[in-house]
Order: structure tokens, then C-alpha cells, then sequence
């Protein structure tokens, strides 16, 4: 009975038809939703999944139980069996919970089976002193593609999700274009299977849009490529599943490049796929068993590969094997290279290799070099190593110097170093100096220092001095400290002095200070003075102060009529004195930018010179001022001119414009263009050509994730690179390629759609990528070298384009890119990262 194959590239739950274990089970739907395991010692327990007819899984998933982490398994193993009586195992763990992790996934190629075993540990007590094992959510699966990679969309609907919802009312859409151009989407597996046949969907339009030329390509690393077939020319109708079917062949990732060399009928050139799937082989170990189902295969050469191809001799091709004959396995010498090339006695070319006899790695003498010559005893020449019986070595003394020469008693020679026992470190005394000489009591002889018991250090009287002497209470005299019981600090008042003698009120006797209910400082009237004292309205008193309200302030004049047109009269505006005030009622829609109405404003002006202006306005403060409740000024322009602008601010040695606001920002560009005004945006909302100086924090807001700084370079041309892929300096001058090799020097960012800081001209053309700098972005990464978690330090890959978390031992300078803000456990992911280059 032959066995067809199944279809993997979408995930599916396999539901078992019947569950046994030594434990207790919850099911849900045939799934089991809990387990729970109890036991006095420690064990093992099973649980057995069985299946009426054989099953097809690639996957395996189960979680802790909520609040029993600490019980999650540890130790564990799966067993598959086609009768139940023998098993075979396939995947063991152990140490798991050392990970800290708190759920388990595993994902690997097809098998076929009959019986699904988990054997687990029971090891980690309760609080009852039971060992206990727990975990839910448990599910076999067919793990179905893991990350799909296209090289564009067209729009939110034609998304690369859709290629395997099993949906034909939206599929996948590259971009549409002018010209015919090569797409390609790439399916990611997860784990290496043996695909035998992939299925392709058109669809259901009178505009097929099904590409006409296809190359399919696989891999089993994403490093090393190989075409599996090509389609040229290929005629393709609406509605219509194509399927390619081949010999069973190990991949873990399929790429299709392709391209539609007919247009639509907007006239564009666009890419359209509904569906995709593919189906694989079983384990090969068990097909292997059956009769003329697998054959031998062939064996290598160099021109045809077995299981591998041979290389030819010197070829370093990626993904061919280095013969035994190859010239490069030979012996080394210093005429031919092996592995590597031997140099000639005392070559020092770059590559080449010293060997054992060579005069370098010889003893040195005084004489002759090895790796270094020796230096004759006292020698000082440049490039001699001292030996170490050298005379500049021997003991220091006063007569003759060692590494030092050491001094007499006493001695100030320069280039002598003083003894232990010199006298100049012996205690001081009055007679006689030891670091010091000390001074006798009351001496004040400059360089002798003052000894405890000096006079001079008593405490101080008003007798006798210490430091100073304290002066009696009201005593003047000069060098003397008055004491705080002075009668001279005590309080004020108007009979004593204390610092200060206070004044009576009105008194104006010099000397004496005023006091605060002085009657000259009471308010004034116009019957008492206090500073001074108010005239009466219209008395002409001297020395009296006039009032606010006195009618003398205020103009008398009658206010006079004053009516003319002042549109088609023309005066000097000298001709009139005074102010204009003018209130009215004129209003007239006014939206978009047009010349306004004459009746959308009391004031009107309009000017038919060249290069007079309509309004003018001139103060000492202000010239012209606005208040509304919504603008308090608006200026519109046609934009006749290149340098034309609704409002213009001019300053000989000021500011050019003055902005404020006491609650918001005090200027508002806006690239969105009124809505209410019907004035559509440009998408630009300032432009700073000079110098700019900003006092405080400048805040950039980036709303798709990137906060980072950022440049456009030049794309080489044979690279595709996605939102994410790290970015390398190209062997091309002045061109960028996603990045390929691990721990690699070269990289320089990370290829971001935005970022909150650009630098550079934004090119016209879609041959550059924009590149982060540094800052936060969003990062491909890769869990191929150990789990990754927020706060690792990260470095290129071998995977196109991803990071991967850095191994200390193999961190070189110029390697590290950034450090993680999120985790990826396994695969592959795009996760937030810091970018530190």
C-alpha cells in the first residue's frame, strides 16, 4: 500500500483517539487540556497517545500549569511505536527548568506513528513532601510554515499571511509596476523534511496576474542555495491549482523568485498568488524497510553529486567536499603550500609559518640574537635585555649604587635616596631638627612650629590674650573681640542704644533709626501727612501730591464727529491726531487660499503697487497685534515665488518672529495642511536652511516603532534586504548588503522603513535603503546560538540579515551591534533592539 504524502505547510492539531496514563488527565475536545502526577518517591509516569491508523506530526507543544511552575517537567522523553509493545526514542530532554522556561516546543521533520509516549521524571516535592509533575495545553502538530519573507506588498488586503489562510478571496500581491521586475517570497519550515511537492493557486480574475516565469530554489541552511526547477513562459489560467512534483528531497526553506511579464489592465506589472502549499515524505528510516522504495545513492564526483559533490583540487566552492588528494592537505614546505606555507630561516614575509629550527628561536648570548640578545653586564644600548647578574641589579649602598645609591647621614646630594636611620627623620626637639624644629614657648621665629603647650594656645580673657584677647563690656579699643554679653548687642529701644538706638515717633535726631509705627510712615490724606500728603481736586498746594481722580487728569474736550471714506481720500496720516477705534459687523466665508473678500473684515487695505503692502503697522512694542479665540494672526500666500510665504518676520538685530504660548507649544507646523479652512498639506512641515540653536529638550516621536537615528546608502544590486536585516559596508565603494557572516566588523546598522532622524538627501529612486545608526529599532534575530532574552549583547549571524546573541569567548572589537529589548527562544524573530554600534 503506497503512502501519499502530506501537506505540512499549514499547521494542523493532530487529536488523539485515546489517551491512558499514570496520572491524572483533564481532556477537552480529545486534547489533553491537564496532567497531574503524584508520588512518594521519586518516579517515572507516562502518558500514551493512540491512534486508530497511523498519523503524520512534526511538533510537539505544552505549557506549565498556572501558579505549579516549580512542577513543570524537567527530565523527559518521547517515544513513538507502530504496535505499542516496542518504542523507539526521538527526542530526550533534560535540565529544562535551569533555562527558567515555562513552556516547551519543539519542532523537527515529519513522522509517521501509530503511538506517541511522553515519559516523564518525577523529582521536585510539594509542600506536602510529595513529589509532584504538572502541565497543560499539550498538542501534537503538523508545525506548518514558521516565517514567510516576501520582497514587497501591494496593500493591507494582498499581505504574505494570506498564502496559507485556505481563504481564495485574497491572496498574496507584490507591488504594481511599470515595468516587469523580479518578486519572490520565501517559506521558512522550521525543520529539515523530506518535500517531495509543492501547489501553487491562481486567481479567480480575468486578471490572472500569475507570474509567467518561476525559479524555485531550496535550502537546508539559508546559506547554501540550489535551484530544484524554472518555469519560462508559463501559460496559467484563472481559478487553477498547479502543482510540481519531484524526488523526496531534504529542505527546510523554499524560495520562489518570480516575475509576470504581461501587464494588467491598469497597464502595470504586478505578481498574484492565492494559495501556496507542500507536501513531504515521512521518516525515511521507516520507508527505508519497504521493498524497491528507496534506492542507493549514487556516488560522488565532481561533476555529479552523490550525497555530496566532490571538489576539485584548489576549489573552495561553498557546499562541495575537499578530496583527500586535494593540494591543499599535503605536507607544508617553504617552496609549495599545504595547509599552510613554511618560511625560509629568518623570513619574516606575512603568511608564512616559522619553524622549529629557525635562527630566531635560538638561546641568545651577548653575542648573538635568539628572540633578543643578551646585554653585556652594565650595558645601556637600546634592544638588550639586562641579565640577571648584571651589576645594576646588585644591593644599594652608600659608596656604590644598585638599582639606587643610597645616602649618608644627613647627605642632600641629588640622585641619593635617604636611609631609615638618616637624624633628618628623627623626632623634633627645640634644639635640634628632625623633620621639623619646634619653638619655644612664645617664640615667633618663621619656619619653627608652635608646640601644645605655647601660651599663645591658652583660652583667651579680658586680662590676658590666648589667640586673642576679649574686650570688657563697652570697651573700644583696636585688636580686641567683643563678647556676646556686650552691652552694645542687646536689644534696641528708644532710651538705650543697643546696636542701634531707635527714634521716637516723628523724632529726626540723626543716628536714630525710624521705627515701623512712625506716624510719618501711616498712609496720607489730604489732612495728614505720612511720605507725603494729598492735594485737594484742583488746589494748586506746593509739596502736596495729586490725586488719581483729580479732574485736572482727564481731557475735557468733547469728542467731535469724524466721518469720511477713507478709502479713495489720500492724506498724510500726520493730518490726524488721536487714536481710531472702529467696531462693526462684517463677515463672508473665506476657505482655501484665495484673496479674501472686502467684507470678511472691518478693516480692509489692498494695494495695487508693486511692492507696497496692504496694512501696515508701527509702534514702540508692538506693530500690528491679533487676538481671537481661535488665530490671533493669519497669513495666506499664492506662491508665486519661490521664496513666497503666508507670513514673513524681518529683524535688523532681533528675532525674525517672536512665539509664545502659556499653555501649549508655542509653534505649531503642520504638514497635515485645515481642515476647516479646506487647505490641504503638503506632508512637510518645517524647513531650517542655516544654523539652528535649540535651549532645552527636542523631542522626536517615531510612530512605527523606530526611534533611532538614521542615513539612505546605495543598495548593491544583486541583494534584497527586508525592514530589519542587519546591514553591511559592501566590497563595492559606497554600497550596502545584508549582512552574512558571523560576528562580522563590517556592519554599520540596521535597515529601518522610518526613524525619528534622518541625515541626508532623500533619494528619488528605490536603490537605497535606509539605514539606523543607532537607537531603538526593530531587529531580525535568530535563536540558532543559544535563546535570546532582553538586556543580551548581540552580534551578526550566519543567517542573512540576523543577529544572534554573542558568545564572550569569540566577542572581538568592532563585532557587537546592540543589545535585546525582547526574547526569542527559539527560531527566528523580529524583536525591538537597542542599536549600540
Amino acid at each position: 500500500m503506497s503512502i501519499q504524502p502530506v501537506r505540512i505547510s499549514h499547521r494542523k492539531e493532530v487529536v488523539p483517539d485515546k489517551i491512558t496514563s499514570t496520572g491524572r488527565v483533564r481532556l477537552e475536545k480529545g486534547s489533553l487540556k491537564e496532567f497531574i502526577a503524584e508520588s512518594d518517591a521519586e518516579s517515572l509516569v507516562s502518558i500514551v497517545f493512540a491512534f486508530e491508523s497511523p498519523i503524520h506530526f512534526s511538533s510537539f507543544e505544552f505549557q506549565a500549569c498556572a501558579g505549579e511552575e516549580l512542577f513543570f517537567p524537567n527530565i523527559f522523553r518521547f517515544e513513538i511505536s507502530h504496535d505499542g509493545e516496542v518504542w523507539e526514542p526521538i527526542l530526550q530532554e533534560h535540565g529544562l527548568s535551569k533555562l527558567g522556561k515555562k513552556e516547551f516546543s519543539a519542532c523537527f521533520g515529519l513522522i509517521r506513528s501509530s503511538y506517541i509516549k511522553l515519559l516523564l521524571k518525577i523529582e521536585q516535592k510539594n509542600s506536602s513532601g510529595n513529589y509532584k509533575v504538572s502541565l497543560q495545553d499539550f498538542k501534537i502538530l503538523i508545525s506548518g510554515i514558521s516565517n514567510i519573507l516576501v520582497s514587497s506588498e501591494n496593500d493591507r488586503y494582498w499581505v504574505k499571511e494570506n498564502l496559507i489562510d485556505e481563504r481564495q478571496d485574497y491572496g498574496w500581491s507584490s507591488k504594481e509596476k511599470d515595468t516587469p521586475s523580479e518578486e519572490y517570497f520565501l517559506m521558512d519550515f522550521g525543520s529539515v523534511n523530506r518535500i517531495e511537492e509543492i501547489r501553487l493557486l491562481s486567481r479567480d480574475h480575468f486578471d490572472v496576474n500569475f507570474p509567467s516565469v518561476l525559479q524555485v530554489y531550496y535550502s537546508e541552511d539559508d546559506l547554501s542555495w540550489y535551484q530544484l526547477f524554472e518555469e519560462t513562459a508559463f501559460l496559467s489560467e484563472k481559478a487553477s491549482w498547479y502543482r510540481w512534483r519531484f524526488l523526496p528531497t531534504n529542505m527546510r526553506f523554499i524560495k520562489i523568485v518570480c516575475r509576470n511579464e504581461k501587464a494588467n489592465a491598469s497597464k502595470n506589472y504586478v505578481v498574484q498568488i492565492l494559495e501556496f502549499e507542500a507536501f513531504a515524505s515521512a521518516d525515511m528510516l521507516d520507508l527505508s524497510r519497504r521493498k524497491n522504495i528507496a534506492e542507493t545513492p549514487p556516488y560522488s564526483s565532481i561533476i555529479r553529486p552523490g550525497l555530496v559533490r566532490l571538489a576539485v583540487d584548489g576549489e573552495d566552492k561553498d557546499g562541495v567536499a575537499v578530496q583527500g588528494s586535494d593540494r591543499r592537505l599535503r605536507e607544508a614546505s617553504s617552496e609549495f603550500k599545504g595547509i599552510v606555507e613554511l618560511a625560509v630561516d629568518g623570513e619574516d614575509k606575512a603568511g608564512v609559518v616559522v619553524q622549529g629550527n629557525d635562527s630566531r628561536l635560538k638561546i641568545a648570548t651577548e653575542n648573538s640574537y635568539g628572540l633578543a640578545r643578551l646585554a653585556k653586564n652594565a650595558e645601556a644600548r637600546g634592544g638588550l635585555v639586562v641579565q640577571s647578574d648584571d651589576e645594576r641589579l646588585k644591593n644599594a649602598t652608600e659608596s656604590y649604587p644598585g638599582i639606587v645609591e643610597l645616602a649618608e647621614n644627613g647627605e642632600t646630594r641629588p640622585g641619593v635616596v635617604v636611609q631609615g636611620n638618616d637624624k633628618r627623620l628623627k623626632r623634633a626637639n627645640t634644639q635640634e631638627y628632625g623633620l621639623t624644629i619646634l619653638a619655644e614657648a612664645g617664640d615667633n621665629t618663621p619656619g619653627k612650629v608652635v608646640t601644645g603647650d605655647d601660651p599663645r594656645l591658652k583660652k583667651a580673657t579680658t586680662e590676658t590674650e590666648g589667640i586673642l584677647r576679649f574686650a570688657k563690656n563697652g570697651e573700644d579699643s583696636p585688636l580686641i573681640a567683643v563678647q556676646g554679653n556686650d552691652k552694645r548687642l542687646k536689644a534696641a529701644t528708644t532710651e538705650l542704644p543697643g546696636i542701634v538706638e531707635l527714634a521716637h515717633s516723628g523724632e529726626k535726631k540723626a543716628g536714630v533709626v525710624v521705627q515701623g509705627d512712625d506716624e510719618r510712615l501711616r498712609n496720607a490724606t489730604e489732612e495728614h501727612t505720612g511720605i507725603m500728603q494729598f492735594a485737594k481736586h484742583s488746589a494748586k498746594m506746593p509739596e502736596k501730591a495729586v490725586q488719581a481722580d483729580d479732574p485736572r487728569l482727564y481731557d475735557s474736550r468733547e469728542a467731535k464727529e469724524h466721518k469720511h471714506n477713507y478709502a479713495p481720500i489720500s492724506h498724510d496720516y500726520n493730518t490726524h491726531t488721536g487714536l481710531i477705534r472702529l467696531t462693526g459687523e462684517s463677515s463672508s466665508a473665506f476657505k482655501n487660499i484665495v484673496a479674501p473678500p472686502q467684507n470678511h473684515s472691518v478693516i480692509y487695505g489692498k494695494n495695487t503697487a508693486q511692492n507696497g503692502s496692504g496694512v501696515l503697522g508701527v509702534g514702540e512694542e508692538s506693530g500690528v497685534v491679533g487676538f481671537a479665540e481661535m488665530y490671533g494672526l493669519s497669513g495666506y500666500s499664492s506662491g508665486g515665488k519661490d521664496e513666497s510665504a503666508g507670513m514673513a518676520g524681518f529683524s535688523r538685530k532681533g528675532y525674525g518672529g517672536f512665539f509664545t504660548s502659556t499653555r501649549n507649544y508655542a509653534v505649531y507646523a503642520s504638514g497635515k495642511g485645515s481642515e476647516e479652512r479646506q487647505i490641504p498639506g503638503s506632508g512637510k512641515a518645517l524647513l531650517a536652511d542655516g544654523e539652528s540653536l535649540f535651549h532645552g529638550t527636542v523631542r522626536f516621536v517615531e510612530k512605527k516603532g523606530n526611534d533611532c537615528i538614521a542615513r539612505y546608502f546605495r543598495v548593491q544590486k544583486s541583494d534584497v534586504i527586508a525592514y530589519g536585516d542587519l546591514i553591511v559596508i559592501s566590497e563595492k565603494e559606497g554600497r550596502v548588503a545584508r549582512s552574512k557572516n558571523a560576528y562580522s566588523t563590517k556592519v554599520i546598522g540596521v535597515s529601518v522603513e522610518s526613524a525619528s532622524l534622518e541625515f541626508g538627501e532623500h533619494p528619488a529612486d528605490d536603490s537605497y535603503v535606509l539605514v539606523a545608526l543607532y537607537g531603538y529599532v526593530m531587529m531580525h534575530v535568530d535563536a540558532s546560538e543559544g535563546a535570546i532574552v532582553p538586556g543580551d549583547l548581540l552580534v551578526s549571524g550566519l543567517t542573512g540579515g540576523h543577529a544572534v546573541k554573542a558568545d564572550s569567548k569569540r566577542l572581538q572589537a568592532g563585532a557587537l551591534i546592540g543589545k535585546a529589548l525582547a526574547e526569542c527562544r527559539r527560531d527566528r524573530a523580529l524583536i525591538p533592539a537597542l542599536l549600540t554600534l
